[in-house]
């Protein structure tokens, strides 16, 4: 239902913005979504990975000598950008109002923009949206790491992305997702680490990026279900120095146990409890923002979602965009960049002892 109110509400306004850089032009485009804070420009680039019949869609942000502005979905046109938003709505229980706040969002990046070669080889964040979520949730995090002199990855998960546009324009709409069910979980976090494998595997040669990515300072950065994504890979992978978790579990019943953190992890708690076995755990740190839901890290609360405590607590959408930046970035920069300096502290976050 709510695709087909989505859909008859938005088609007419977004097919007035037709052409190269359709969402640019759009009288209609919105910035909702706070812009990246650190100094450098963005850009933006969209990769299709392939392997042995695996497909993975990831968004690539990095900093840019370009300044611009990108279509906030990553879409080839706008009837394909309604298809997604309306899809995603659904799929993460927001209002047909949200759905159109995505349609017509833009980002601050610049499309295909060369790499920015003077600042050397970068860090490397690859990000992992939660189960049932798309990569694009994630943007704001993404776009600040990349003002920050980072490349960040952030992907799709094909079957349980609630829509993911492949190339030619075909729109694959996931299969739905079931929590409750330990095999699927199982399998969903088993095609998780090997996406991210086709991921890191990939890193050299990525478009624009790849001769810049320092493959030595590589982190994984997810939310919810994508931050065990992170710490299972992590615990796997060598190729992975630091793993986020934003409002992650450790484990899940039945599909996969905690992981020893002896390697730096961050736990960023939103609404899940730190797991107690973790405390004396030399590699985790732990911190949660007060008042804040189990979205807040996310851009759901930005495009609209707000008002839905359940969602976003209730912590503003700006605040709590600002808090999850800084407590990650500073985080990052101390174990991949070896930045001694404190820990970010703010009147919202907490830090476990």
């Amino acid at each position: 239902m709510i695709t087909r109110l989505i859909t008859a509400a938005a088609a007419a306004a977004v097919l007035l913005c037709t052409g190269a850089g359709w969402a640019r032009a759009c009288p209609c485009a919105v910035r909702p979504v706070a812009a990246p804070a650190g100094a450098h420009p963005v850009g933006r680039t969209e990769v299709v990975l392939t392997d042995a019949g695996r497909v993975v869609v990831a968004s690539v942000w990095y900093p840019s000598t370009m300044r611009g502005t990108a279509p906030y979905i990553p879409a080839s046109n706008p009837i394909a950008a309604v298809r997604i938003a309306a899809e995603a709505a659904e799929w993460m229980h927001t209002t047909p109002a949200t759905a159109r706040t995505m349609i017509a969002a833009v980002v601050d990046a610049a499309e295909g923009a060369p790499v920015d070669t003077r600042l050397g080889r970068l860090p490397v964040v690859v990000m992992s949206p939660g189960l049932g979520t798309p990569r694009w949730i994630l943007s704001s995090l993404a776009e600040d790491a990349a003002s920050r002199g980072s490349i960040a990855v952030a992907m799709d998960h094909l079957g349980e992305s609630p829509a993911v546009e492949l190339p030619g324009g075909r729109i694959v709409v996931g299969d739905g997702t079931r929590p409750d069910d330990a095999g699927y979980m199982r399998a969903r976090l088993d095609a998780r680490l090997a996406d991210t494998r086709l991921i890191l595997d990939r890193l050299p040669t990525l478009p624009i990026v790849g001769t810049a990515a320092d493959l030595e300072r590589v982190a994984m950065l997810g939310h919810s279900y994508g931050g065990l994504t992170a710490v299972q890979t992590m615990s796997t992978d060598a190729r992975v120095r630091a793993a986020v978790m934003v409002d992650a579990p450790a484990g899940w019943s039945g599909v996969a146990g905690p992981v020893d953190p002896r390697r730096p992890v961050l736990a960023l708690q939103l609404t899940t409890p730190w797991p107690s076995s973790w405390a004396r755990q030399t590699g985790a740190d732990a911190a949660t923002v007060l008042g804040a839901a189990h979205y807040s890290a996310t851009d759901l609360c930005s495009l609209g979602a707000a008002g839905d405590a359940q969602l976003c607590g209730t912590i503003t959408p700006d605040r709590a965009t600002a808090v999850c930046r800084g407590v990650i970035e500073r985080w990052l920069d101390r174990q991949l960049l070896g930045d001694a300096g404190p820990r970010f502290a703010a009147p919202e976050l907490h830090w476990q002892p």
